[in-house]
Order: structure tokens, then C-alpha cells, then sequence
């Protein structure tokens, strides 16, 4: 089965396309262009250099969050479109679940940390591939203090920004390299599959992004509520 996987959860842009669990092409970009600029290009890139046409695709997959709330929605929106006119089905996986997805294979926990800003991150924390706790939006601090002493092995666009903040907290602790630091299609093309595997299956109505916490206008409806 082809599969089509988008990432607009970050600052990342990134498709992929995939042949059950092998990538067959994957595109990738990290500058200041928006997403819904950059994806459908990217897209088209990776079906030619698969030499795939897009009714060849049985299962488009996105990173459903969480992450910017605007990338999300472009990314959900865009295969969406594609599930909805081609009766095919769509599989939303989670940004913290494809992330970890980059460094599985090490002993370390893998702890990826998506920034929330106000010093928050998203992140949950992985072992041998396994999630062990639930996905949070809590403090980096927090994350650090309860992971001290163990090693620990962190991805995510929290490490650009807290680089030094994470490394001087414990020994132990360590920064994925550069090429799997940040979000990658591809992760999220193979958790997709994975998941199909198992009998997981969505479609254009159910897929919604997982925001984690309330969006910026829900929290400035709820203050003023309490007024």
C-alpha cells in the first residue's frame, strides 16, 4: 500500500511517501516559508520522485498534534482533501509519537519536547518504543527535574531553543543529532502504518487535530468569562 504522510506541526514542512513501511521519498524544509506555500509543492515532488501517481495512494497520514495550531490545521486540511476525493482513508498520528518514532532503537528514554512557549512544552516520555506517561503540556523544568538520574536521550524544537538548559541539567542527558532532531514525514508515514496494521482507521470526519491545551482565543474566552 502507498501512503502519502504530511508534517506541518512545527516549524518543519515535510511529505513523504511510502510503500508500506519503506520510504520511498521524503522532502523536507526548515526555513521562514509558510506551510500552506511550501506543501503542495513538496507533495508533488515526492509522488514524481516515487514515480507515483496520486490515485496510487490508499492511506494519507498527518502529524495531528500536538504543535502551531495554524501548521495543524494546514496539514489535517490538505489530506483531508485528498481522503475526501478519492474515497481513500486518512490516519492522524500523534506529532509526540512520530517524533519519538526518529530515535527509537536506543536504551535511553526518548523524551521529545515540542516548545508551548510560556516556558511549556508538549512532550511525553518513550521506552524501547513504548509511550510510558501521558502526553503533557507542562514545564521544561518539570521534565528535567523528573528524569534526573536516568539517561535520557531528547528531540524536538524545545532542544533549539533550551539546548544548554537540558544538557547542564543531568550528564546523562543528551540531544538527538541534527538529522532526526525535528519533525520528518517519514516517522509519521511508518507510525501511520503501524497503525493500520493494527486495525486503526479514520476518515475525513473524525480526523481533528489534538490540540493538548486550549487555543490562544479559547483562553482569552475563558478569562473573560471569569470576569
Amino acid at each position: 500500500m502507498h501512503i502519502l504522510a504530511v508534517d506541518t506541526s512545527g516549524g518543519v514542512c515535510s511529505a513523504a511517501v511510502l510503500r508500506d513501511n519503506k520510504i520511498l521519498s521524503e522532502a523536507y524544509m526548515n526555513d521562514k516559508r509558510t506551510h500552506s506555500e511550501t506543501i503542495g509543492p513538496m507533495i508533488d515532488f515526492c509522488l514524481s520522485c516515487a514515480n507515483i501517481d496520486i490515485k496510487e495512494v490508499g492511506l494519507f497520514a498527518c502529524a495531528s498534534g500536538p504543535g502551531s495550531f495554524t501548521g495543524l490545521r494546514i496539514g489535517i486540511g490538505m489530506v483531508k482533501a485528498f481522503a475526501h476525493a478519492s474515497q481513500k482513508p486518512v490516519l492522524g498520528v500523534n506529532t509526540l509519537d512520530a517524533l519519538a518514532l526518529n530515535a527509537c532503537g536506543t536504551d535511553a528514554i526518548v523524551c521529545p519536547v515540542i516548545d508551548a512557549r510560556r516556558g511549556e512544552v508538549y512532550t511525553a516520555a518513550y521506552e524501547n518504543g513504548n509511550r510510558i506517561s501521558d502526553y503533557r503540556a507542562v514545564l521544561l523544568d518539570d521534565v528535567l527535574h523528573e528524569l534526573q538520574g536516568r539517561a535520557a536521550v531528547f528531540l524536538g524544537d524545545a532542544t533549539v531553543v533550551h539546548k544548554e538548559k537540558i544538557l547542564s541539567a543531568d550528564t546523562a542527558f543528551r540531544i538527538a543529532h541534527e538529522g532526526i532532531v525535528l519533525q520528518r514525514a517519514g516517522s509519521v508515514g511508518l507510525a501511520a502504518f503501524a497503525l493500520y496494521q493494527k486495525g486503526v482507521h479514520q476518515d475525513v470526519y473524525s480526523l481533528e487535530p489534538f490540540y493538548l491545551r486550549e487555543t490562544q482565543a479559547e483562553r482569552v474566552r475563558a478569562e473573560k468569562n471569569q470576569k
